[in-house]
C-alpha cells in the first residue's frame, strides 16, 4: 500500500508540475473515507473552498482541519490558589468576560458540551480558541454532536456562558493541549451569572484526556520551525487515501495469495480533479487580455487566424497550412470567419489564449511567410510557410 500510495503521489506531482501549476501538498483528514493516511494537492486561490495553513519558511502545509502550531500554552504557576466564586452578571462570552474581569485571556477556560452517544462530554478550550470539529470527531467519533440549549440547562443547571468543569456528574471531560495541567484558571460555575476562579486542572478536575482540539490561526508559530503561518484559501486538485482493509474487511472482499490462502484486499483511493486543473491553470495564467494556456494542457496547439478572408490566394494558402498542420497531428483552432474584422479576431485569439498564434495575411503570404505570435511573451516573428511545421514542433518540444 505504501509503495502504491507514494507512486500515485509522485505521479500527481508530475501531472500538476507539467500542467504548469503552482501547488502544494498538505496532510489532510481522512474524514468519512477513513484509512490510515491522506494527502491533498492544493492550489492557492481566493475562491478556494478549502482552507490551509502554510509555512513559507520550512514548507509545512496542512489542511486547517488537521493543522497544528506551536502557539503558547497556559502557564502552570508555582502556587495553586484556593477556588473562589466570581459574580459575573450578564456576562456570556469570552470577550465580555475579558472586559469584565480585566484579565489575561490565557487564564480563561471556555466550556463546550457535546454528546457522544448518551454520554455528555465537556470540552475545555483556552479563551477565544475555536474548536476544530474535524479534530473533535477524530476523538469522539463522527456522530458526536453539540447539545441543544434545553439539554445544556438540564445537564449542567446553567445556560451557555456559565458552564464549567467543577461539580458535573456523569460527564466525560477532555481539554485542549494548551490547557494541559494548567492552574489558576477561570471557567463557568454551572450557575447562571457566576464563574469560578483559580481552577487547578490537576487538583480540581478529572480530565480524561488532553488533545489538539483547536483551529490554527494566522501568524501563529509553525509547528516545525516557529516561523509565522499563513492561512490561505485553496482549491483541491487531488486527494489520495490509504484505505488499507477498512472496506474489504467490512465487505469481506478477499483474494487468494500465492499459497492459496485467503487474504483481505488492501485498498487505496486516488482522485484527481481534471476540471479543477483547468480552472487553476486559468487563474494562475492570464493577463488583462485573456487566458494563457500552458503547453501541456492547451485545448489547441495553434490558433490560426486568416486575416484576408476576401483574398482568394490568401484563403487557399491558409487552407493548405491548416491541412498540413492537421496531417502532422497538430491541433488547430482555425478562425476563418468572414463577418468580423481582423482586429476582432486578434482580440479573440488573445482571449482564448492558445500558446501559438499563426497569422495568415496577404502582406506576408506574398513573400511566402506567416506571422507567429507567442501568447505568453507577446513575441512576434516572421516564419517561412515551409518552415512553419518544424517551428511549431520545436516550440512544443521545449519545456
Amino acid at each position: 500500500l505504501d509503495k502504491s500510495y507514494d507512486a500515485h503521489a509522485e505521479a500527481y506531482k508530475n501531472i500538476f508540475s507539467r500542467a504548469g501549476l503552482k501547488f502544494f501538498v498538505v496532510g489532510a483528514s481522512s474524514g468519512a473515507m477513513g484509512g490510515s493516511g491522506s494527502q491533498e494537492f492544493m492550489c492557492e486561490s481566493e475562491s478556494g473552498e478549502d482552507t490551509c495553513a502554510i509555512c513559507d519558511s520550512c514548507g509545512y502545509a496542512a489542511n486547517l482541519e488537521i493543522a497544528a502550531s506551536n502557539v503558547a500554552k497556559a502557564v502552570r504557576h508555582n502556587e495553586s490558589l484556593p477556588l473562589k466564586e466570581i459574580h459575573t452578571p450578564n456576562v456570556k462570552t469570552i470577550d465580555e468576560l475579558l472586559e469584565f474581569l480585566k484579565v489575561d485571556e490565557k487564564i480563561l477556560a471556555k466550556s463546550l458540551v457535546y454528546m457522544q452517544g448518551n454520554t455528555p462530554v465537556l470540552i475545555l478550550m483556552m479563551g477565544n480558541d475555536q474548536l476544530n470539529e474535524t479534530k473533535l470527531q477524530a476523538i469522539l467519533g463522527q456522530n458526536a454532536r453539540p447539545v441543544h440549549p434545553d439539554e445544556l440547562a438540564e445537564l449542567t443547571g446553567a445556560d451557555a456562558g456559565s458552564i464549567g468543569p467543577i461539580g458535573l456528574n456523569g460527564f466525560k471531560i477532555i481539554a485542549d493541549k494548551r490547557l494541559e495541567d494548567a492552574n489558576n484558571l477561570i471557567s463557568g460555575m454551572n450557575k447562571n451569572d457566576y464563574h469560578i476562579g483559580n481552577i487547578d486542572l490537576l487538583r480540581d478536575v478529572k480530565v480524561d484526556g488532553y488533545y489538539d482540539l483547536r483551529t490554527v490561526a494566522a501568524n501563529e508559530p509553525c509547528v516545525n520551525c516557529n516561523k509565522p503561518l499563513r492561512i490561505v484559501n485553496a482549491i483541491e486538485l487531488g486527494h489520495i487515501f490509504k484505505l488499507g482493509t477498512k472496506y474489504s474487511d467490512a465487505l469481506n472482499v478477499l483474494f487468494l495469495d500465492e499459497k492459496g490462502e485467503q487474504k483481505l484486499i488492501i485498498m487505496g483511493s486516488y482522485g484527481i480533479g481534471v476540471e479543477r486543473i483547468i480552472a487553476c491553470n486559468i487563474e494562475q495564467n492570464h493577463d488583462k487580455f485573456g487566458i494563457i494556456w500552458n503547453k501541456a494542457i492547451t485545448p489547441f496547439h495553434v490558433h490560426q487566424v486568416l486575416v484576408n478572408s476576401n483574398v482568394e490566394n490568401v484563403v487557399q494558402v491558409s487552407e493548405k497550412i491548416y491541412q498540413s498542420l492537421l496531417e502532422d497531428k497538430i491541433e488547430v483552432l482555425y478562425d476563418d470567419r468572414s463577418n468580423v474584422s481582423p482586429g476582432f479576431k486578434f482580440k479573440d485569439a488573445d482571449l482564448l489564449g492558445m500558446p501559438l498564434q499563426v497569422i495568415v495575411g496577404e502582406k506576408n503570404v506574398v513573400n511566402g511567410n506567416v506571422e507567429v505570435k507567442n501568447r505568453r511573451t507577446g513575441e512576434r516573428q516572421i516564419v517561412g510557410i515551409d518552415d512553419l511545421l518544424d517551428f511549431v514542433k520545436q516550440f512544443y518540444s521545449k519545456d
